[in-house]
């Protein structure tokens, strides 16, 4: 099965080939490497290197996911290192920091905070402090509430006290929730 995987991507090279009317020697001379690399890459025994893929995909004018797609043990071999934009590992995770407010708040930060690189960690601090404010501002309201309600002597805080708590904390987690969506999105633009 693994054999007939990797036999995918070298028989989408040979019928793509063929189709051009080239033989090996002459497709090897078009990208500048061997005809014994060709056969390589046709018999499945070997891969091309990406900048080899880009040059096939070029050249044959046909995009990278159809030149690969149906070999999954080559795909499962592609390992992106690096890059732009929003296909960065890196600019990913990042940006995942700001996100994870919405499904892993402090938790998702406070990992890469822990295992992250030195840049995502920068953005894993940035992006703990701010889940933390929310759930400060409510820790430090429900505070209020209990010593506005021991004060007055009643048990329940004054009404205009938690209204205006209420609106404090509704338009804090707000200003977070916001931050946080342009902080990630600025990271997957870098």
């Amino acid at each position: 099965m693994k054999g007939e995987a990797k036999m995918r991507l070298g028989e989408q090279i040979r019928k793509i080939r063929k189709n051009e009317n080239l033989s090996q020697e002459q497709l090897g001379q078009k990208m500048n490497v061997t005809r014994q690399a060709i056969y390589k890459w046709e018999s499945g025994k070997g891969y091309p290197d990406i900048q080899n893929l880009i040059m096939l995909s070029e050249l044959f004018e046909i995009s990278l996911d159809e030149l690969i797609k149906g070999d999954s043990s080559f795909q499962g071999k592609i390992k992106v290192k690096g890059g732009t934009g929003m296909f960065s590992n890196r600019s990913l995770l990042s940006a995942l920091n700001y996100f994870s407010l919405f499904f892993a708040p402090v938790f998702f930060p406070l990992i890469t905070l822990i295992f992250g690189y030195k840049e995502m960690k920068q953005h894993g601090k940035r992006a703990f402090i701010s889940h933390l404010i929310p759930t400060l501002t409510l820790i430090i309201t429900a505070i209020i509430y209990y010593l506005s309600a021991k004060v007055e002597g009643a048990d329940r805080p004054n009404s205009i006290l938690v209204s205006g708590c209420t609106i404090i904390i509704s338009l804090i987690t707000m200003g977070v929730i916001i931050w946080n969506i342009k902080e990630g999105i600025k990271q997957l633009r870098t």
